[in-house]
């Protein structure tokens, strides 16, 4: 069964794609993500997990002209609103596991932005540790996700994802836990810079980096 928000969505028809951005506006401001990303990084090769319908993809195609793009989700359509070139972009249906198998040392630059609070807790480690192998050495992973804090907006985030978005088994870790996992993963001292993403201070990127 597909989800409420997206079935409102489709019902725009073609104003479908303007809706979905300024609904995803309301908890992030993907052009401040996108800017982060261009400020600590300069890849040639990109992976992001969980693209989803390819809202960001479009932006780091264009921050980066000259870097091939891959995105991968376990969700149909993928990428099913990117409109940016194709030439150098791939999508597909495929866990990072999987992937970290195919290709592992590929990509110099991994980003994972809002995807960790979808996933069961017992997944989440195995998801960064693929992160982690799909890098090449010095590589860099940018790791975005929402802060459980006790606030408005955090009880609005959670009507969004469970109620329109339809994820029943939703959540979100606190930044202690979030330090904490990417620390088991990266190992100590990995995360070399970290920034709050527009609109929200919730919203907490970090930039991390594979050693060796």
């Amino acid at each position: 069964m597909g989800s409420i928000g997206r079935t409102v969505r489709k019902a725009f028809g073609p104003y479908e794609r303007q809706v979905s951005e300024l609904y995803r506006r309301i908890f992030i401001d993907l052009e401040d993500m996108s800017r982060a990303i261009r400020d600590w990084s300069e890849p040639t090769d990109i992976l992001e997990i969980g693209c989803g319908e390819g809202a960001l993809a479009e932006r780091l195609t264009r921050d980066f002209p000259q870097a091939h793009y891959t995105g991968i989700d376990i969700i149909p359509h993928l990428g099913r609103l990117y409109e940016g070139p194709a030439d150098r972009v791939q999508f597909q249906q495929v866990t990072a596991e999987d992937l970290a198998v195919q290709q592992p040392g590929r990509f110099d630059l991994v980003v994972i932005n809002d995807v960790l609070h979808h996933v069961p807790d017992a997944l989440r480690e195995g998801i960064l540790v693929a992160a982690r192998d799909l890098l090449a050495p010095g590589g860099k992973l940018v790791f975005k996700d929402w802060v459980r804090r006790p606030t408005p907006i955090h009880a609005a985030v959670y009507v969004a994802d469970v109620h329109v978005g339809g994820d029943k088994g939703v959540r979100y870790m606190p930044l202690d836990e979030q330090e904490a996992l990417i620390a088991r993963v990266f190992g100590a001292g990995a995360v070399t810079a970290r920034r709050s993403i527009a609109p929200w201070g919730q919203n907490l990127a970090f930039l991390v980096e594979k050693r060796g």
